[in-house]
């Protein structure tokens, strides 16, 4: 057995739960305040997350910002750091689910969803666990037709993720955040 393995069998003797995405915490959804209104834009200085962003595991900047006014006036919300920002709607999910782990406060374009997670979650496990999950949930819950490939969102909310307790989700996400390490500096 892996340590992994001795810790699940020592910590959930009974199995892993398993919950809905839904369940893991506080969603969010994001939007686009108008581009017609420069003063939205020029010289802004909140992060706006979109999918173009959604390259590295780990977000702490983006290519656009807005004003605080542009927040006030649109549907876009401020998501704390610590959330996991997840593609819901672009032409990259013909390839790959796009998911991040947000480490500065943003707002969201309309494409995006964040989620904060609640106290029995830890972030970077869950940011892991969607990333892993990327495959299975854009073969379950992504639409068919339109032109821009999606998600059904309340299909992505359903989905069910193993959450096992918080010491053994710690030791998961450390170990890939490790590998993920690894990873950078070989490349």
């Amino acid at each position: 057995m892996s340590y992994i393995d001795d810790l699940i069998s020592e910590h959930c003797p009974n199995g892993v739960k398993y919950i809905p995405l839904k369940e893991a915490g506080t969603w969010y959804g994001g939007g686009t305040p108008s581009k017609q209104k420069p003063e939205y834009w020029l010289d802004g200085t909140v992060p706006w997350l979109s999918p173009k962003d959604m390259g590295p595991s780990r977000i702490s900047t983006t290519q656009d910002y807005i004003t605080e006014d542009a927040i006030r006036v649109s549907a876009t919300k401020l998501v704390p750091s610590g959330s996991i920002a997840v593609v819901v709607r672009s032409s990259i999910l013909d390839k790959r689910l796009p998911t991040a782990l947000i480490s500065v406060p943003v707002t969201l374009n309309q494409d995006m969803k964040a989620v904060v997670v609640g106290d029995e979650v830890i972030p970077e496990y869950f940011a892991h666990l969607i990333r892993a999950s990327g495959n299975e949930i854009l073969r379950t819950v992504r639409k068919t037709g339109g032109s821009v490939a999606s998600l059904n969102v309340p299909k992505l909310l359903d989905f069910r993720v193993p959450l096992p307790p918080i010491v053994v989700q710690r030791e998961i996400a450390g170990i890939l955040d490790k590998m993920e390490m690894l990873e950078a500096e070989l490349e």
